[in-house]
């Protein structure tokens, strides 16, 4: 996997521990302020009587997550002597459906499903390079967002935007790379779908080159 590019001295980079909220495989070390937050909560839920794993429960844990690392980030940027815009001043940008963009990424999204959707799973859904197939595109779909989020948040003079805008396009990047690799790995092992992820290869190269660009 590629490794960010180099920052000037003095200029803010994210932190690695970031990358647990959008890897499939995060780190899963205690000391992670993303993971060990996750863990605690988790036993904060068994011990109330809550499936931590059930959507509701997962998305007000993910919620409250994201919003105290992003407070931790501040204050790295901070410590470097880097203002960044309290994240709580932060307006809300328009909704995904408004960018054409993102609804041309969901529907790719939803190609990448439809190949084990009303059928039995094939043999090539039970792997590795699919686990990724399918992480990785729900991912895209949430960072292209994400960067239009970014980019409407520079033009209004959002500082919190202007370094996130960074992040977040080469964690797309990454996020291609890896759907690319996955499906190469994918396509010598099933005939059935191989005209399929053919497909869903070509489109995703295509959108890499448009969601780049925001």
């Amino acid at each position: 996997m590629k490794k960010q590019k180099t920052k000037r001295k003095g200029e803010f980079e994210m932190p690695g521990w970031m990358e647990c909220f959008w890897k499939r495989k995060s780190c899963g070390k205690k000391g992670c302020p993303v993971c060990g937050r996750i863990e605690k909560d988790h036993e904060k839920n068994i011990e109330r009587g809550e499936n931590p794993d059930e959507m509701k429960f997962a998305l007000d844990d993910l919620g409250k997550h994201f919003k105290e690392t992003l407070d931790l980030v501040k204050k790295d940027a901070e410590k470097m002597g880097i203002d960044i815009t309290n994240i709580d001043d932060i307006q809300a940008p328009p909704e995904p459906e408004k960018y054409p963009l993102c609804n041309e990424v969901v529907k790719w999204r939803d190609s990448v499903y439809s190949l084990i959707e009303n059928k039995e799973l094939p043999l090539w859904a039970y792997t590795e390079a699919a686990d990724d197939l399918f992480w990785y595109s729900n991912t895209i779909c949430a960072k292209t967002y994400r960067q239009f989020c970014n980019k409407w948040q520079i033009e209004k003079g959002d500082k919190f935007g202007d370094f996130d805008y960074e992040y977040t396009k080469y964690v797309l990047s990454e996020c291609f790379d890896i759907i690319q690799k996955s499906i190469s790995e994918l396509i010598p092992t099933c005939t059935e779908d191989k005209m399929k992820l053919m497909f869903v290869s070509d489109s995703a190269l295509k959108l890499k080159a448009k969601v780049l660009k925001i």
